[in-house]
């Protein structure tokens, strides 16, 4: 394939990613949970409040406990910086930052699979990514799953892109700051960078340790952050946990299949081939802790996600399989998450959406 080819070919790719993701960006009826939340914290801090009461709100009321906390600091930043540049913050503002973050999720797929594969690998992984459900649905809702999974692509990104650590110091600091269930993916993500180099790095400590130092700095005590701690770990089995997001570790893995049955099962044969590549092990071994905690949800694991795309697309490059598979996913996305208005992406919702199980 010529250079100007594969130009046209990755511009039209991404230009049509982003333009379905702007196309399906219209919900216009959100959570009284978590979006709620999310949009709560957002306006105190555009509308003059610091951050500082966020976390002593957050903390004096137990009944917001089970919802999103104030560890979210990148998150929470990056909606409100959107809505400073919007002059307007809303539902709407946050559901924009999803689709723009779902817009660079396909972009990092792209350059990650070009520095780790070639060109035309990279290309098909993003096709595939532009048509991934989970980040279809996530990319219209007003939640963090998807600047959360962004964050982790441009890890890895800078991690491949930049001779110096401090770029992947930095996003990978904000993506601890995204959503704090990254510390789940983070040792997965120093075994990737391990098994490319053969050697340990001392700048493998900053990115926590930043992440507590900024949220100290914006909560102004060096306590807050463990009491969030104890409050987060005291609600893993508050009551919608334990009756939605329970059961087998292989759960996460019907969920997959449920939301997109072809990727699933050629990741599934490509990583067995390929079991011992270490892109493999980052998306296994993200995707097996995740299986081996209580609370199992597939928004949890959006990072996952593209990573499994781009293995695919290192073993299945054939234009046959992502005609059928554009087909299959697309259709998937507007039956489970258009028609059904599924919001939370949990195994009971999803079948339902499905007519798999009985309303």
């Amino acid at each position: 394939m010529t250079s100007r080819r594969q130009t046209w070919l990755t511009a039209a790719v991404l230009s049509a990613a982003a333009l379905l993701r702007f196309f399906v960006d219209n919900v216009t009826e959100f959570s009284p949970a978590d979006e709620t939340v999310y949009l709560r914290y957002v306006q105190l801090l555009t509308g003059g409040g610091h951050y500082r009461d966020l976390v002593r709100m957050f903390l004096g009321d137990r009944g917001m406990w089970i919802f999103p906390n104030p560890l979210r600091w990148s998150y929470l930043g990056a909606a409100a910086l959107l809505s400073w540049v919007t002059q307007q913050c809303s539902y709407s503002t946050l559901a924009l930052l999803s689709t723009l973050a779902g817009i660079a999720c396909v972009a990092l797929a792209y350059d990650i699979g070009r520095r780790l594969f070639d060109e035309n690998t990279a290309l098909v992984a993003a096709v595939l990514m532009a048509t991934s459900p989970l980040q279809l649905a996530m990319g219209r809702r007003a939640l963090a799953d998807e600047f959360f999974c962004a964050m982790i692509l441009a890890s890895i990104a800078a991690m491949l892109a930049f001779r110096s650590a401090w770029p992947w110091i930095i996003v990978t600091t904000l993506a601890f700051g995204a959503k704090e269930q990254f510390l789940f993916a983070y040792p997965f993500v120093l075994l990737f960078w391990w098994l490319r180099e053969r050697r340990l790095r001392w700048e493998w400590l900053l990115p926590p340790a930043l992440f507590y130092g900024i949220f100290c700095l914006l909560a102004r005590d060096l306590h807050s952050f463990f009491d969030v701690g104890r409050v987060i770990t005291s609600v893993m089995n508050a009551p919608y946990a334990d009756q939605y997001q329970n059961g087998p570790p292989h759960r996460l893995l019907i969920d997959l299949m449920i939301v997109a049955p072809l990727v699933t099962i050629a990741f599934l044969i490509a990583a067995w081939a390929r079991r011992r590549e270490p892109l493999v092990i980052l998306a296994a071994g993200i995707l097996i802790v995740h299986s081996l905690i209580s609370s199992k949800n597939l928004r949890y694991v959006i990072g996952v996600d593209p990573l499994m795309r781009l293995v695919v697309a290192s073993a299945f490059p054939r234009r046959t399989f992502l005609i059928v598979n554009a087909i299959v996913e697309l259709a998937l996305f507007f039956v489970i998450f258009v028609s059904g208005e599924v919001y939370d992406p949990v195994t009971v919702d999803l079948l339902r959406a499905l007519h798999m199980i009985p309303r």
